[in-house]
This record gives structure tokens, C-alpha cells and sequence, in this order.
């Protein structure tokens, strides 16, 4: 990964990461940089890295951190991807994401079943994390619980203290999918719906899937993900035109993106945190022809 130190977005990752970290975000290491922003002025950029599906399985092994979920995950092959996610606050396997295959009942009921006993906060949240996992995906009874594609967490200690989850929408039951989210009890994602189809419309691109965070006091960080955007910025700009400080800072990243044509943005999601604000979160990748 190389930096620029006369933009503001690099500058910030030499100040946030060891020079290590930096050296080692290479074509063959980097799955995404992240940069989340938020439409409060006072809120900072947050940047992330996150290492591909096989370094992150590499760095997993010489770490020697045994991660329970991680292991059940293993021994039930259900690991498609796994990302180990390096911020400010997160350089060791306390933060990580896991995309899941063979989600099968059996398996994601069994997945549910260890959460459920390893999770202190889970079974507080477990009928709307059912019900959103029975989101129409495919005919087959056997794909009852499919639509939940992939997960994160992020650890205290020996504990998960943040749960995160996500279900995809397929193309086929796109219209099953979204009547689903305008069915649901979760005022954040009906307000965020209109908004989500209006950027899909303005930015290019295909509404992907749906994200909650949970933890042991709330469900926070609602939002949707929108994959393969072709008119990113100025799409962004047209959505959001009286938010001023979002577009600012929209604009900061457009200014990194622009010295740095390496990358290319393979897709982006539209949130709200918890103050009930408008969170926009970017996933930068190398261009194929340089990964």
C-alpha cells in the first residue's frame, strides 16, 4: 500500500497504522480499505483494512489466538471468506468477518444453537435474527435460514461484545426481499429504504444486502449495501444534496480516490448509528489488472 502524504486520507493512515501494517496492505494481502463516515461534524473518517480471505486465514494460524466461533465455523466447513479487520483499536484477531457457505438448515440451526449458548446477549435478539434469516432466498426448504450470508465480530476480552449480521437479497426474490424489510418492526430500515433506492438510482449499482450490529444493550447501525456503484461521487452528491458536512467529507475521499486510480470501489453502504445519523461506509479494492 502506497501512501500519498499530501492528501488527508493518507496522512491519516500512516498516523493510525505501525509502518508494518502499511507495508504488508499489499495487492496480494488486501481484501478492502474501508473509510466510514458520518454526517455529524464531529466525527472524524474511520479507516479500516482488511486482509483477503487467505492471508487473514494465514495470520489466524501464526497468531495462535483460538477463536471459538472461528474454529466451530471450520470444523463445520462453513467458512467461505474470512476477514481479519486491523483499525485504531482492533490489530490482533478481536475484530473479524466470516462469509458462510453450506447454509443449509441444519447447519445455520446449529450455527443459532451456539450462538445462542456463547453469546451472552444473542437470545435477546434471536426472534428477529430468525426472522430475518428466513428471508426469501431460494424454494428449496432446505435454504430456510440462507439469506443470512455473512457475519462479523468484534471482541472484549474473551468476550463477543458486538455481534454483526447480514442478509443478502437474491436477484430472483428481490421483490419477496424487499417486502420483507417494509414488513418489518425496525423503523431505522423502513426510513432508510427510499433513500437506498434513490442512490442505487443515482450511483449505478444493485442493492446487495442488509446489516444490524448487536450488542448486549441495542441493535444499532442499520444499513444497506450497495455492490458495483458506476457513478459513485456525483450519485452521492444528488442524493444527499442539502448535507453539507456528509458531501465534504465525501469529497475528501473522492480527492484520495482520485491520486489513487490503483483502486476502485467495489461497493458502499447507506446506515444509521445509534444518534438515529446518516453513515455512509466505502470498500476500496485494487483493480483487477494490479491484484
Amino acid at each position: 500500500m502506497l501512501l500519498n502524504l499530501d492528501n488527508e486520507i493518507d496522512k491519516k493512515f500512516s498516523e493510525i497504522y505501525p509502518e508494518e501494517i502499511i507495508r504488508n496492505a499489499t495487492k496480494d494481502n488486501l481484501e478492502y480499505l474501508g473509510m466510514n463516515i458520518s454526517e455529524a461534524d464531529d466525527n472524524d473518517i474511520q479507516l479500516k483494512i482488511y486482509y483477503d480471505n487467505k492471508p487473514s486465514r494465514e495470520l489466524y494460524r501464526t497468531l495462535g489466538d483460538s477463536e471459538p466461533l472461528i474454529d466451530f465455523l471450520y470444523k463445520k466447513n462453513m467458512i467461505s471468506g474470512l476477514e481479519i479487520v486491523h483499525d485504531k483499536k482492533n490489530t490482533r484477531c478481536t475484530r473479524y468477518n466470516i462469509k458462510l457457505k453450506y447454509r443449509n438448515k441444519n447447519n445455520m440451526l446449529e450455527l443459532f444453537s451456539w450462538m445462542e449458548d456463547n453469546i451472552k446477549f444473542f437470545t435477546k435478539y434471536k426472534n428477529e435474527i430468525l426472522k430475518f434469516s428466513e428471508f426469501k432466498y431460494s424454494e428449496d426448504e432446505d435454504a430456510q435460514y440462507a439469506s443470512l450470508f455473512f457475519m462479523g465480530v468484534e471482541k472484549q476480552e474473551n468476550d463477543i461484545s458486538i455481534l454483526k449480521l447480514y442478509w443478502i437479497k437474491h436477484p430472483e426474490y428481490a421483490k419477496d426481499y424487499i417486502e420483507s424489510l417494509e414488513n418489518c418492526d425496525i423503523p431505522q430500515l423502513k426510513e432508510l429504504l427510499p433513500t437506498t433506492f434513490q442512490a442505487v438510482e443515482n450511483c449505478g449499482g444493485n442493492f446487495l444486502m442488509t446489516g444490524i450490529n448487536y450488542n448486549s444493550e441495542i441493535s444499532e447501525k442499520h444499513k444497506y449495501y450497495i455492490e458495483y456503484p458506476t457513478n459513485l461521487y456525483e450519485g452521492l452528491v444528488k442524493t444527499f444534496p442539502e448535507n453539507k458536512e456528509l458531501i465534504r467529507k465525501v469529497n475528501i475521499i473522492r480527492e484520495w480516490h482520485d491520486i489513487h486510480p490503483e483502486y476502485f470501489c467495489d461497493g458502499f453502504a447507506i446506515g444509521k448509528n445509534s444518534q438515529n445519523q446518516i453513515v455512509l461506509k466505502f470498500y476500496f479494492m485494487f483493480k483487477n489488472e494490479t491484484k
